[in-house]
């Protein structure tokens, strides 16, 4: 029987129990896209690969999947660039949980996403390095949208937008996320969240759950 394999740098996107001990975790690697699989004995006792498994983490892992198989099963997960110093900030950790949500969301499953993995990655340091966690979600929005193909066209933002919402849309594609130094516009933010809610198609729960903690 056939088996795939890949060794690849990923983000750590979604992860949920199954069965007694062992987590299914999703994950977005730089040249294979998003994958999922069953991280073993990860759960109870002292399980070092759950650590590793925080959202948004970035991790080397190793896969493989058997032809028949319906997830792949990692051979390991090794933690790069931890996520958990954001748990102690909830306005970054539910940023952060956003912005895995859109990555999972808007990258199509084994599809090449080098330039979404990057976003993920550039998100993760800013939040790390305290840039402002209502900018990081608003970038991330914006680029979820543009690289999803899903960014509205020129007319509907015009007819939606300030002359200052657009200035502020133009910075986010012209520059890092951290040289982005004006404060979101209030009009951005709503209109961001409802284009990506829109494109979703399906709940955005980390996404509500950060606007129920409202502004920083």
């Amino acid at each position: 029987m056939a088996v795939a394999i890949i060794d690849d740098d990923a983000l750590v996107l979604d992860h949920h129990p199954f069965r007694d001990r062992h987590l299914v975790v999703a994950v977005l690697t730089r040249r294979n896209g998003v994958q999922r699989g069953v991280l073993r004995r990860a759960r109870g006792g002292k399980a070092p690969p759950a650590g590793a498994a925080q959202i948004l983490s970035r991790v080397q892992v190793s896969l493989y999947q058997k032809q028949s198989a319906e997830l792949a099963t990692f051979r390991h997960i090794d933690l790069v660039t931890s996520s958990y110093p954001l748990a102690s900030d909830l306005q970054r950790s539910a940023a952060a949980a956003v912005v895995a949500e859109l990555l999972l969301t808007f990258c199509p499953p084994g599809e090449e996403a080098e330039r979404m993995f990057r976003l993920g990655g550039a998100a993760l340091d800013s939040l790390l390095g305290g840039t402002d966690a209502g900018l990081v979600v608003a970038y991330s929005e914006f680029w979820a949208l543009v690289l999803g193909g899903v960014f509205p066209s020129e007319k509907m933002i015009g007819e939606a937008l300030t002359e200052q919402d657009v200035e502020f849309l133009a910075a986010c594609r012209r520059r890092p996320v951290t040289e982005v130094s004006d404060p979101v516009p209030p009009g951005v933010a709503v209109w961001l969240d409802r284009r990506a809610r829109e494109a979703a198609e399906q709940p955005l729960r980390a996404l509500s759950f950060l606007r129920e903690l409202g502004p920083s």
